[in-house]
């Protein structure tokens, strides 16, 4: 029996997962759309996402703005939405606190979006795409090296965590057509925080293989180069844990 679903919004294509009461991944569904319309369209006619139970949205998508905790007001998303760009009308704004508290993500969605993947009587709640990855990053930072880079690449994205002396220093999210594009924008990262290449530890989550990028490639340009998979907190019923080989971030972790 499903107890909550959580669907992942890329630009043009929804994953949306099905768990019973012990959090165990029962279903996948994956469909692709071309515009709100044809989401609403798609949305309507998917038993899985019909379903009255609580649901987790994350949507991708480059309107969000990180917040040190010590200065986050709730009442001024729009102003720190703004420092990344001009908000647009009709938008929806959501935060996640992450860290402890030490860190706020802030994010805007198009209202119309929120409307059509809202569920009338039904909690759903709406978090940027990037959440995921930015806690797993976060959760572990004590133990980190002085200079560390975590890369997730999906699509034609990829998220860039940059943390020196344990504390994220930087974050961003880059188009990625091809491997190339991907490391000239980490090498610009390292530049700018002063790393040195032949120390820093460059971890790559993520579908990887997708940019064709192996243990040989990374190598070619960083000493302490790994490519890896998160620690897993998501948990599959037989048979559909093979949505594992997809390769994308949240197949293996999710922030609850």
């Amino acid at each position: 029996m499903v107890s909550n679903l959580s669907l992942f919004l890329f630009g043009e294509k929804f994953i949306l997962l099905a768990k019973d009461a012990n959090e165990e991944i029962s279903a996948i569904h994956q469909k692709f759309f071309a515009d709100l319309n044809s989401l609403r369209f798609v949305l309507e006619r998917d038993k899985l996402y019909k379903l009255p139970v609580k649901t987790k949205v994350f949507i991708f998508n480059q309107q969000y703005t990180l917040v040190p905790g010590l200065v986050f007001d709730a009442e001024h998303l729009d102003k720190y939405l703004y420092f990344n760009a001009p908000q647009k009308e009709a938008q929806s704004q959501t935060f996640t606190a992450l860290d402890s508290n030490n860190i706020y993500l802030t994010a805007a969605f198009e209202s119309a979006l929120i409307d059509i993947l809202s569920k009338d009587g039904i909690e759903t709640s709406f978090y940027h795409g990037s959440a995921s990855f930015l806690a797993y990053t976060l959760k572990d930072k004590s133990s980190y090296i002085n200079q560390e880079v975590f890369i997730n690449t999906h699509g034609q994205e990829s998220y860039v965590a940059a943390f020196k002396n344990q504390e994220l220093v930087n974050f961003n999210v880059y188009e990625t057509e091809e491997k190339d594009s991907l490391i000239k924008y980490v090498f610009g990262v390292i530049s700018q925080l002063g790393f040195d290449r032949k120390y820093c530890r460059v971890t790559v989550f993520g579908d990887f293989e997708g940019l064709e990028i192996d243990q040989e490639f990374g190598s070619l340009y960083f000493k302490n180069f790994i490519l890896d998979q998160p620690k897993a907190n998501q948990q599959y019923l037989s048979g559909a844990e093979i949505f594992r080989n997809s390769n994308l971030f949240e197949a293996f972790w999710e922030f609850k």
